[in-house]
């Protein structure tokens, strides 16, 4: 998948809807993943493989409502943290975040969104996540940290995934440089207003000195976790030894990803992961799933084998890009009916009675 253009750029059945307004490479960026893209189509097809067993006579229709980190939801649902959605709408992560305020679902934003945390937090009441990313900056990381506080996000996801950034063919092809064409919110803030007059750099020169930070150790991590009273999340987990590891310093638990495969074309999937890392953390622990999910079933599916919630990403820009703020809501909408629908016909009335089989031969979990 290398080719350039609208077209490519997104999944079978985005384009339909979008308007002028996203240019190609805008839709590359967004729609796109690593090198010739096997790991986005791998986090996909893995999650089509397992079978869900149905259960009968369960006494009453699905209840999706299920408790994360930091409250209930109305359904095992947040949208992912992804940044510059300024390129396909400049009202994207408002829109997004109201949406899922709307509905009883979560939401993340992410460290380098177009929309400050400070709107975002005015407009949706509902319960939110801030990403952190641990930048070369300390000071920066700290005004992160301490915004989410001050403006009440539930916890902080940190991703921890991101040592460099992925080669993303498209982005390449298309001489795409992100942070030129849609400056995330962040440089606006005062702290790194002032790290530019410090270094007397602009804002894209500073970014590239302070992301990504391939430095990035455990024991920062920690720092950040003691430093703060929100729980806090590590995203980009995909081995049960960091799982273990991340509960070691006091993570509140994790979430399984490979960054929806912008990272690395011949990674493991997310799916494939997820029991194990369930397995490792136990069933006290909050085990989070993200990358592949396309449709309610494959939401079914991670929750059958241990996630407690899903992240929605690609799903959510393919609503984005139609430059329509009811187009997210009815997404949403349409992901909670119709995963309480599925619930239903496979006789689970709460999301952990979901049962699947991996291996039919072998019978069922």
């Amino acid at each position: 998948m290398n080719a350039v253009g609208a077209d490519a750029a997104a999944p079978a059945g985005v384009t339909a809807g979008v308007t002028e307004r996203p240019s190609a490479a805008a839709l590359d960026y967004c729609f796109g993943a690593a090198g010739d893209e096997a790991t986005m189509a791998r986090n996909e097809a893995m999650l089509d493989r397992p079978i869900l067993v149905p259960r009968v006579l369960a006494g009453g229709p699905a209840d999706a409502s299920v408790t994360v980190t930091g409250g209930v939801i109305a359904a095992p649902l947040l949208v992912a943290p992804m940044g510059l959605q300024g390129l396909l709408d400049p009202r994207a992560e408002t829109v997004a975040a109201r949406a899922a305020a709307e509905a009883g679902l979560g939401f993340c934003l992410s460290a380098f969104s177009s929309a400050c945390a400070a709107d975002v937090a005015a407009t949706a009441p509902g319960l939110r996540w801030r990403q952190v990313y641990l930048t070369r900056e300390p000071r920066l990381t700290r005004y992160l940290v301490e915004e989410a506080e001050q403006l009440g996000f539930e916890a902080l996801v940190v991703t921890v995934d991101v040592p460099v950034v992925g080669r993303r063919n498209r982005d390449l092809a298309n001489g795409m440089d992100r942070f030129a064409v849609a400056p995330p919110a962040l440089v606006r803030s005062e702290p790194f207003r002032r790290l530019m007059a410090e270094r007397g750099l602009e804002d894209r020169e500073v970014l590239a000195e302070i992301f990504p930070n391939p430095f990035t150790t455990w024991a920062d991590v920690a720092d950040v976790i003691a430093r703060t009273h929100l729980p806090v999340l590590l995203k980009g987990i995909m081995h049960p030894e960091d799982a273990r590891r991340a509960l070691d310093i006091g993570a509140a638990g994790v979430v399984v990803s490979n960054h929806g495969g912008r990272q690395f074309d011949r990674s493991v999937s997310s799916v494939e992961v997820l029991p194990a890392v369930v397995a490792a953390v136990g069933s006290g622990v909050p085990v989070y799933f993200d990358s592949g999910i396309r449709r309610p079933a494959h939401v079914a599916t991670a929750l059958a084998l241990g996630a407690r919630a899903v992240l929605l990403g690609r799903p959510v820009l393919t609503a984005l890009s139609g430059c329509r703020a009811e187009d997210v809501a009815a997404l949403l909408r349409g992901f909670t009916e119709e995963l309480a629908h599925i619930m239903t016909l496979l006789g689970a009335r709460q999301p952990g009675d979901l049962t699947v089989c991996t291996n039919p031969a072998g019978g069922c979990r």
